[in-house]
């Protein structure tokens, strides 16, 4: 009894001595009305999407060959920062500059379908599936109108504003493409070779339009734990218009995928203007739009109103 007793008065005198300690909290008209803040948090991109390729042809012995790629691209969770400056020109609205930050991995994944009929009337399927990388991040720059309610130990803010985008987005990845070959044997026959060859894909940095103009808004609240100092939490939707990006192909020598056959065959020049005339495209839309929930603290000065 007599150690409960002890605590419980230990208890009292740290109560008594925090709400000796408290800052006193006005209203919101009596507070600074500059306020400066740093957060840290999530952000959830918006770039999903699929490119897809498909062609058919036969030769020789080959009397239909078809092959078909679909590549999805789906952006994981991302984390990123920031700053901002408000200045409130009444109690409850003001200008501000927000600038944030946000980095996240865009892997994408390429299905490859591959599937040929002899003229004999035999028929075989292949699939082959390959992971690709590829990365996405955004500088936005802000101005916005922002609005705060309330006042003592909580306020809600709402805000939203015109924005300046600093984008970059990279993407490696795989398709497949067929070939074959018709080579003569030890006893003057022939016989044909047929498999699809695992090509690089590209979308480097720079291809995705770097500078792009949108919009923000946003809302949260603060809790405040004196006059010049507040918690925050903000969820924010940054809107950056959608753009078309082209695929570049990677020259080089590449080896068969489903068979040993066909080695170190040349993916050429000749081959890109074949899929051009063929009309068969690379592309892929990229949404660079993107939600952001932050945590932060919050600084006011300049004086009291």
């Amino acid at each position: 009894m007599k150690k409960q007793a002890i605590i419980a008065l230990a208890l009292g005198l740290g109560l008594a001595a925090a709400s000796a300690a408290q800052p006193v909290l006005r209203d919101a008209p009596g507070r600074a009305p500059f306020e400066f803040g740093v957060f840290g948090g999530f952000s959830l991109s918006q770039i999903k999407g699929t490119t897809n390729y498909q062609d058919q042809w036969y030769y020789n012995l080959l009397s239909s060959v078809s092959e078909q790629t679909a590549i999805a691209t789906n952006a994981k969770t991302g984390f990123g920062g920031g700053g901002s400056l408000a200045y409130y020109f009444s109690p409850n609205f003001g200008l501000q500059a927000l600038f944030s930050y946000m980095k996240a991995d865009v892997p994408n994944t390429a299905v490859s379908n591959f599937g040929w009929t002899w003229t004999d009337g035999s028929s075989y399927t292949n699939t082959g599936t390959w992971p690709g990388t590829g990365s996405f991040s955004s500088m936005p720059f802000s101005l916005d109108l922002v609005g705060k309610f309330g006042g003592g130990f909580f306020e809600a803010h709402f805000s939203a504003g015109v924005t300046m985008f600093v984008n970059t987005f990279e993407q490696n990845s795989f398709f497949g493409y067929g070939v074959t070959t018709i080579r003569q044997n030890a006893d003057s026959t022939y016989t044909q070779y047929i498999d699809a060859l695992q090509v690089g894909l590209q979308i480097p940095h720079g291809t995705l339009k770097r500078t792009a103009f949108g919009a923000n808004f946003g809302a949260g609240f603060t809790f405040n734990i004196s006059d010049m100092i507040g918690i925050r939490a903000d969820a924010r939707y940054y809107y950056c218009p959608e753009q078309v990006v082209t695929w570049n192909f990677l020259l080089g020598n590449y080896d068969g995928t489903f068979f040993g056959d066909i080695a170190n065959e040349p993916f050429a020049e000749a081959d890109v203007q074949l899929l051009q005339d063929l009309g068969k495209t690379f592309e892929m839309t990229v949404n660079p739009s993107f939600i952001q929930l932050s945590f932060g603290l919050v600084f006011r000065f300049g004086g009291n109103r």
